[in-house]
């Protein structure tokens, strides 16, 4: 018996793509200055010396407050993240030539790097309120906003704000894109009606201020089995592992993806985009019995060895769970620039490959009648990566025969089968609540069809 106890720390570090993006995005100081070959006529040479940026006389140290530039940084106090990583594992040999082993596996990751938007709109309070005095006005025309209510104050009339922020953006209550129009568009109203530059943004000079920080979080944790056997010609190992992979962020910094709200990153806690719960492997290697020396064929001369002899055969296969995804309104409800997720009621351990006269259906009508749009400043009930895709299946097999031509130089013959069983394996289903006629469906595959190729090498 063999017990195997580790915890260490690994320190994250920053892609190159998040830096430059910082580099990129400073205002009044980053500046490009394209350099396109035959410009003027003539080639442009590197000997000739590619001209540098002229430093700005007067760089711009305060943005008008038009909301059109957007603006990355660092926060000043920023830390390396870093990655608690721990196991216990059992391993103990069963009989001969077979060791199995059992163990925990986890993984906690501290201060990872993580975007958000510090400019995001302020939907929720005052004007999230006038916002739904609106609604209530637009559908029945009888129930008249208040007196002070801050939308009729900047358009004027109830029926002026509705046109101003747009009918149908009122009515399935938008409330992001509302604000975004009002803010970007509009502003020139705030002063006549007494609203502040500041309403719905921090920094009314900017659209985003996107800010890296140590706010990342991720939690893994496993249960690990694996089966290690050789018998002479034969080696097989398996292993499986169930697991569970939660964090709030599964994106590297490379881009922006606003979370569901940056002023309250618990909403954005959910499962990994990588969770897959249940996972098993087998490889296999076997060299053929046929030979000299070999069970079959001992005795063949050595040119017939060359040929049929010393065959091996390698054999992978997979399978895991789906991968987990969202269900997204396709409707901006609470902030500016973020597609919140449906409403859904019910079990969400549903899904089902189906194969019908009009393609692919993950699920049925029962199932996507559960979801429905969030209403005005709601996030929608479904969750972060609350679904779960079709499971992915693969086997790949491969034949290897090599021919010693002399002491140091041999040819190598290889016949490889990638998906030999030829096994479909389908992506997510649609999830655009906007397009029923494809919502459920399947419309693309992961991975490629069966693939057979031969290869020959000679290694000298």
């Amino acid at each position: 018996n063999h017990l195997i106890d580790r915890v260490r720390n690994r320190y994250d570090r920053l892609i190159g793509a998040t830096i430059s993006a910082v580099d990129g995005g400073t205002p009044g100081f980053s500046q490009a200055v394209p350099v396109y070959p035959n410009q003027t006529g003539t080639d442009k040479r590197a000997g000739d010396g590619i001209p540098l940026p002229v430093q700005p006389g007067a760089p711009v140290l305060q943005l008008p407050l038009t909301r059109s530039t957007s603006v990355r940084l660092f926060n000043p106090n920023i830390r390396a993240g870093y990655v608690h990583q721990y196991n216990l594992t059992i391993q103990k040999e069963l009989f001969r030539n077979t060791v199995i082993e059992v163990g925990y596996v986890g993984t906690r990751g501290v201060k990872l790097f993580m975007n958000r938007d510090l400019n995001q709109t302020r939907v929720y309070g005052d004007f999230l309120t006038a916002f739904k005095e609106l609604q209530a006005f637009q559908a029945s025309n009888a129930s008249l906003p208040s007196a002070g209510n801050t939308l009729v104050r900047i358009f004027g009339t109830p029926a002026a704000a509705i046109s101003g922020l747009g009918a149908s953006t009122v009515q399935q209550g938008q409330v992001g894109t509302a604000a975004n129009n009002l803010d970007i568009t509009n502003n020139s109203r705030y002063a006549a009606a007494g609203v502040s530059q500041f309403y719905l943004r921090n920094f009314p000079q900017y659209n985003q201020a996107t800010q890296g920080n140590n706010d990342g979080q991720s939690y893994y944790n496993s249960l690990q089995f694996s089966v290690r056997r050789q018998v002479g010609a034969v080696k097989v190992n398996a292993n499986y592992t169930f697991s569970k992979s939660l964090d709030n962020s599964s994106v590297d910094g490379n881009g922006y993806t606003a979370p569901i709200d940056s002023y309250n990153l618990r909403l954005n806690k959910g499962r990994s985009d990588g969770d897959r719960p249940h996972s098993f492997n087998l490889s296999l290697i076997y060299i053929l019995p046929v030979g000299r020396d070999k069970r079959f064929g001992g005795g063949m001369a050595r040119w017939a060895d060359s040929l049929i002899g010393g065959w091996e055969m390698g054999l992978l296969g997979i399978w895991q769970s789906g991968a987990p995804f969202t269900v997204g309104s396709a409707r901006s409800t609470t902030v500016a620039g973020v597609t919140t997720r449906a409403n859904y009621t019910g079990d969400r351990n549903i899904g089902n490959v189906e194969r019908k006269g009009n393609g692919v259906w993950y699920w049925t009508s029962d199932e996507t009648a559960r979801f429905g749009f969030p209403g005005a400043g709601e996030i929608g009930s479904s969750g972060r990566n609350a679904f779960r895709g079709p499971r992915f299946f693969g086997a790949d097999l491969s034949l290897v025969k090599r021919f010693r031509l002399f002491e140091t130089h041999t040819v190598t013959l290889r016949a490889e089968g990638y998906n030999l069983l030829n096994n479909p394996n389908f992506g997510a289903p649609g999830t655009n609540l906007l397009q029923p006629a494809t919502f459920g469906k399947i419309s693309a595959n992961v991975g490629a069809a069966r693939v057979v190729q031969l290869a020959l090498r000679y290694d000298f």
